[in-house]
């Protein structure tokens, strides 16, 4: 049974992949393997707030498969790939939502997708994941779009169970390069609380925390915080847009069984701030947000 959830975001979600398939792959060297095959389905809405001089109310679709597969030797192989259609609803007070760019967006498709290797030797988890996305408004073309990179990630399982690492993310994403360095923990505090990452389906990403307390199989509880970030392309000649906020959330985790889940979050959002081609900038008013997520698996 999945322990935590989250919301996440561009390809730091496939990091959230990379860190379901760590998890699995120690899972499936213990009593309880997981299904190898895995399909997830959120939405989410946020409330309006104010962007400069315009208003915004933002809505997601999110899609994603993955799966897992053992090989000989304490090998693995693994596969994930998504489908976000994200909607946003301007109401302009002036012509432009930024002092350069007068042609607000409607909606932004992205599509990503993931291949991961992983070793398991001992105690120690590797894996290693190349990664592709493309994201793009309705008012540019996806040829332009693309961004690649590179994940990889170093995981210790203790004798009691417990499982802490540390990973790097490369991205060469939209003509800016960088790299992001992120914390992967599994910490049983107690038989019913656990420290873990958020790394489902919704709307914060694996770079944060998440304290869970399950007090029976059949459901528990989350509260956690992280910071999301997205990047896409708005204009045919390059213009690309950056979205940076932090989130902190509480979840409902509802289980039918071990292979179906129901998911409802509330959150807040804040300290946001949209960026056109690193210069042009707007804060992003701290607003609510509020998102189901349901996941199968076989």
């Amino acid at each position: 049974m999945r322990i935590a959830s989250g919301f996440t975001t561009t390809p730091v979600a496939l990091v959230s992949a990379l860190l379901a398939y760590t998890f699995s792959l120690d899972a499936a060297a213990n009593p309880g393997r997981p299904s190898p095959f895995s399909l997830q389905a959120a939405w989410v809405t946020q409330s309006e707030a104010d962007v400069g001089d315009n208003t915004l109310r933002r809505e997601s679709y999110l899609f994603d498969m993955k799966g897992t597969y053992p090989l000989d030797g304490g090998w693995s192989v693994g596969w994930s790939a998504g489908f976000d259609v994200l909607d946003y609803r301007w109401q302009s007070r002036e012509q432009s939502v930024f002092s350069t760019f007068a042609k607000p967006w409607s909606s932004v498709n992205r599509y990503n997708l993931g291949l991961s290797l992983g070793y398991r030797a001992d105690n120690w988890t590797y894996v290693v994941s190349p990664i592709l996305q493309y994201a793009w408004a309705n008012t540019a073309s996806s040829s332009d779009a693309g961004s690649w990179g590179l994940v990889a990630s170093a995981m210790h399982r203790f004798d009691d169970g417990n499982m802490l690492g540390l990973g790097a993310m490369y991205l060469d994403e939209l003509d800016k390069s960088r790299v992001q360095p992120f914390l992967a923990i599994r910490w049983s505090l107690s038989d019913s609380f656990v420290l873990t990452n958020p790394f489902d389906a919704g709307f914060s990403g694996p770079a944060g925390l998440e304290l869970v307390y399950r007090p029976a199989p059949y459901w528990d509880v989350g509260l956690g915080s992280s910071k999301r970030s997205q990047r896409f392309l708005i204009g045919n000649v390059g213009q690309v847009v950056e979205i940076d906020e932090w989130v902190a959330f509480l979840r409902l985790g509802f289980y039918l069984s071990r292979q179906i889940g129901l998911n409802a979050y509330a959150g807040w959002m804040y300290e946001g701030k949209i960026e056109l081609d690193n210069s042009d900038s707007e804060r992003i008013a701290s607003e609510a947000a509020a998102g189901l997520s349901f996941s199968v698996s076989f």
